[in-house]
């Protein structure tokens, strides 16, 4: 069944979709792509960064599709790193939508996510993608990414590997009422005769649903990242082997305060054991061999080889170049994923190097991200930047809290935990360095409150999110966020009525609240602050952490980590 496409609403359903891309369209641009499909509540986009920086770094002409949008409609659909140019995309949904309306469909015209999703598989049949990296948009089964077939031969035209992140509740309501009917509605993505990653569930209800759906589907073609071997370790010297057998050193990016550094680049490593499918020293051939039963034994309840002939399995370790600690369960998610692209479907060129500088290479905006405010604190005062004698931003200057802002899209209660525990490590390392500078002779401030900068969608459980980040001594100020394109159905809830919420019961009246009308106003506060007594986070809509990217003039999709 579909449901009608409401003008400026959601509309789920197939049928609409299908019958454009194959009828309407001078020709079905499936027949010329395979995907690698991604579902989940959380860690959707970064599982789809990585595999795309894995395939870009190994040489493929890799298209990626991720829903929402991040500050433009366009940044959405992008290959190799860089979108599709604005005004070629405005051009494309342009033409998409004259001849939907020209062929009068009878399930009514396509909603505007499948103008976006019908434009973002055309531009890539066209461009000649090697692969497309496809997130989901909701839910999964009638969701219209969800219209390739299983898996057969080189792929042509099909769904290879079908990804499961974590799921939990979100969206209640309307692809489920409960973490099993959710989990349910993400499984529709799967396809029999292809791979299935089952990422770490925390939730025990939508790891058994899950799993039974993925039995049925596709057995023996299972990969449960759980039952992997795998550590997330502390490697300060990591270095990664080049093909002419020469190291490079894994760089950090640049410009972060030094107590951001516990995160990763280049010293936190998840290190996986997985069974060899191919030579990954950096000199594989397409007349490699890939070996079917090897990657086989990766597979959920695979004992049909004896201990004494399963292959000893090849140690990787991979840079969890992404903040916070979810970071390593979303890397073996895609890991696994590139693994069984290299195995079953003829990526030769993804050898283990290949994986590790597209790990390196990978950057996710909006997530965990560190805005540096330094600029506008300065033009606000008036005052000039200070330098090293390098020329560079001074590193004592930078490190100040009034200079930065950590960015984070989280929008639902898991998402909040794990938020909140990034925060309370950065809060007892910046307590640390203060310790420190005391020791010298420096005041010792300790660890910093947090001033939490938030919005939500409309229909967001307020309180249970509140619930995981707000402590005693906080701050909140609640803000809107500006209408996003193309996206009519959402709407910002009233700051007025998060401020309410955040100062209910469970706040014991230790925390301090304002509400501003416009994101502008508060920005325009912070650039003006230039005390080290709060740490700043933006939370609780992805569009809201759009908005500061926006205010700031941060572009990130501008350039590419790939050459094209």
């Amino acid at each position: 069944m579909s449901e009608t496409a409401r003008p400026g609403g959601i509309a789920l359903g197939l049928e609409r979709i299908t019958r454009f891309l194959s009828t309407v369209l001078p020709y079905d641009p499936r027949g010329k792509l395979r995907i690698v499909h991604v579902a989940g509540t959380n860690g959707k986009g970064s599982v789809c960064a990585l595999v795309s920086e894995a395939l870009a770094a190994a040489g493929y002409r890799v298209g990626t599709f991720n829903s929402p949008h991040f500050l433009e409609p366009s940044d959405a659909l992008r290959i190799r790193g860089t979108p599709i140019p604005a005004a070629e995309y405005d051009a494309l949904r342009e033409w998409i939508r004259g001849l939907d309306a020209a062929a009068q469909p009878p399930n009514g015209p396509l909603s505007l996510f499948e103008q976006t999703t019908a434009a973002a598989f055309w531009w890539f049949a066209e461009r000649s993608v090697d692969i497309a990296v496809v997130e989901v948009g909701m839910g999964g089964r009638r969701d219209a990414t969800n219209v390739f077939g299983a898996a057969d031969g080189k792929g042509i035209g099909q769904s290879l590997v079908q990804c499961i992140c974590p799921v939990d509740n979100d969206h209640v309501g309307v692809i489920g009422s409960t973490v099993e009917e959710i989990a349910r509605e993400k499984c529709g993505i799967m396809r029999p005769e292809s791979w299935i990653i089952i990422a770490n569930q925390d939730r025990a209800d939508a790891f058994h649903k899950i799993r039974q759906h993925a039995l049925r589907t596709s057995p023996g073609r299972i990969i449960n990242v759980r039952r992997q071997p795998s550590y997330d370790i502390h490697v300060p010297d990591f270095s990664i082997k080049q093909a002419a057998g020469e190291c490079a050193p894994l760089r950090p990016p640049a410009d972060l305060p030094s107590w951001s550094a516990f995160k990763g680049t280049g010293q936190r490593c998840l290190r996986l054991k997985y069974l060899p499918s191919l030579d990954t020293s950096g000199t594989s051939s397409s007349s490699s061999s890939p070996s079917t039963a090897a990657a086989a034994q990766h597979a959920e309840g695979d004992a049909s080889a004896a201990p004494g002939d399963k292959p000893a399995r090849v140690e990787i370790d991979l840079p969890l170049v992404l903040p916070g600690y979810h970071q390593a369960g979303n890397a073996s998610v895609a890991f696994y994923a590139l693994d069984v692209l290299r195995t079953n479907f003829g990526f030769t060129k993804l050898t283990d190097t290949a994986i590790q500088v597209g790990f390196q290479n990978v950057r996710w905006p909006g997530r965990l991200s560190w805005l540096n405010l330094a600029s506008r604190r300065m033009a606000h005062s008036g005052e000039p930047r200070p330098l090293s004698s390098d020329g560079r931003n001074s590193a004592e200057h930078d490190d100040s809290l009034a200079n930065w802002l950590l960015a984070d899209g989280a929008h639902n209660e898991p998402a909040a935990v794990e938020l909140r525990k990034y925060v309370d490590t950065t809060l007892r390392r910046i307590a640390q360095q203060r310790s420190i500078r005391a020791t010298r002779g420096r005041s010792n401030q300790g660890a910093p409150h947090v001033r939490w900068i938030i919005g939500f969608s409309k229909g967001k459980d307020m309180a249970a999110i509140l619930g995981r980040l707000l402590q005693p001594g906080d701050a909140v100020w609640a803000v809107p966020f500006a209408q996003p394109k193309d996206m009519p159905w959402i709407a910002c809830e009233d700051p007025r009525a998060i401020g309410r919420t955040a100062g209910g019961p469970a706040s014991c009246g230790e925390i301090a609240i304002e509400s501003f009308d416009c994101l502008a106003a508060a920005v325009d506060r912070l650039a003006a602050d230039a005390s080290d007594d709060r740490l700043n986070v933006v939370c609780g809509s992805l569009y809201l952490v759009a908005d500061v990217f926006r205010a700031l003039e941060i572009q990130p999709f501008s350039q590419t980590t790939v050459p094209q």
